[in-house]
């Protein structure tokens, strides 16, 4: 029973990472892939960076996910593990996101985007993802989808 409960919490941890906000499923979804596993640091401050620029909460639940899966994984097979997992978020009411590579391979990363008011939130993840595209190729994620793993990175 404690098993389970963990389970639909850490699954409900990794749907809250793609950005929701008040429950909601994020609003626009893209995704792109490091070069490597060494440029998750780069990625963080990136993203830290940017939550500082618009005051916003910024968390990194990185490490604590890393656990927390390898401990489901060792009862549960099915649960996905990577060697490196990222989870990072950045919160302030009128926008939000969530980042992460759950399910994806280490290098892959999926960043969604929510918030309370439309025109905040929407403006915010333009400005977002016009920075992450200056470093990184950055793929629209399909309204409803989810990130699947990328076939090719590029």
């Amino acid at each position: 029973m404690a098993f389970t409960k963990r389970l639909i919490g850490l699954v409900g941890a990794a749907t809250c990472l793609t950005a929701c906000s008040s429950g909601k499923a994020p609003f626009r979804q893209v995704q792109f892939c490091l070069k490597d596993a060494q440029e998750i640091p780069e990625f963080k401050m990136f993203m830290n960076q940017i939550a500082q620029e618009n005051r916003m909460e910024f968390g990194d639940r990185s490490g604590q996910t890393q656990d927390e899966l390898q401990n489901l994984a060792s009862h549960e097979k099915s649960v996905p593990t990577n060697d490196q997992i990222v989870n990072v978020s950045g919160y302030r009411g009128d926008f939000s996101f969530g980042a992460g590579n759950m399910g994806l391979p280490t290098q892959q990363i999926s960043i969604g985007f929510g918030g309370d008011d439309a025109v905040s939130a929407k403006k915010f993840a333009d400005m977002v993802i016009q920075k992450l595209a200056t470093k990184w190729r950055i793929h629209e994620v399909p309204h409803g989808q989810g990130a699947l793993p990328l076939s090719k990175c590029d």
